[in-house]
């Protein structure tokens, strides 16, 4: 972390700093009057050129820091920061109040995989991806990772005696049926090898039953757009 980190995130305008303040001698000019003779209006010049200004803090670099540092120890992360930036200045520590915005301490993982903000009086809710947590298991500052899409089976059966298979990030389609052990089932198209070294368990695996593959063809891309669209309604019929 750089060492000038305090300066970097604290000297900056602030908002509204170039606007001015009320006019001279205005709260003069109010005291002077008494209660009974106190005016009922005041004027625009008054309210207007007495506007607050407020901390406009640049926390871009701190943002960063602390993205460049998951997946480290977030005790010593946080070391690094109060080596540079003090809590007892008033000011730095008002802009060390902001890492809690960015990194959430408290929080509890669901299934490896959710990420939620633990309730202390209203239910807890799921993190925004990418959000910056501390891992209550390890104390390792952490990323929330995006869900990844639920990618169909490399089998898929609509019924009959079609069935699509993935194989080598391509979907074919396979035509089966029941394998007999007759004499002319002497070969597996889809698993191109004799039918008499695929035992039962094999075929169970590959086709869900006792079947013979007995052609296969590639899936064109319009094919295979009108295949995931079909495995996305099937999905939503459930």
């Amino acid at each position: 972390m750089r060492p000038d980190m305090a300066k970097v995130i604290v000297e900056r305008p602030r908002y509204l700093s170039r606007s001015p303040s009320r006019k001279k001698g205005y709260r003069k000019y109010i005291q002077s009057f008494s209660i009974d003779e106190m005016p009922t209006k005041e004027p625009m010049l008054g309210s207007w050129k007495g506007r607050s200004k407020w901390l406009n803090e640049h926390l871009g670099p701190m943002r960063r820091f602390l993205r460049g540092n998951v997946g480290r120890p977030w005790n010593k992360v946080h070391q690094e920061l109060c080596e540079h930036v003090s809590f007892d200045n008033a000011v730095q520590g008002h802009v060390l109040a902001h890492i809690y915005e960015f990194v959430h301490l408290h929080v509890e993982i669901v299934d490896d995989a959710t990420v939620y903000k633990t309730p202390r009086r209203y239910p807890g809710y799921s993190l925004r991806v990418d959000a910056m947590y501390v891992c209550p298991r390890s104390g390792i500052l952490k990323l929330v990772k995006a869900k990844r899409a639920r990618r169909p089976g490399k089998r898929v059966c609509f019924g009959g005696w079609s069935q699509y298979h993935l194989r080598d990030n391509a979907w074919w389609e396979v035509r089966v049926r029941e394998h007999n052990h007759v004499a002319g089932d002497q070969w597996d198209v889809w698993l191109e090898c004799e039918t008499a070294k695929i035992s039962d368990a094999d075929r169970e695996a590959n086709y869900g039953g006792n079947l013979l593959a007995i052609s296969k063809r590639l899936l064109t891309p319009s094919e295979t757009r009108k295949l995931y669209r079909r495995i996305r309604q099937n999905h939503r019929t459930r």
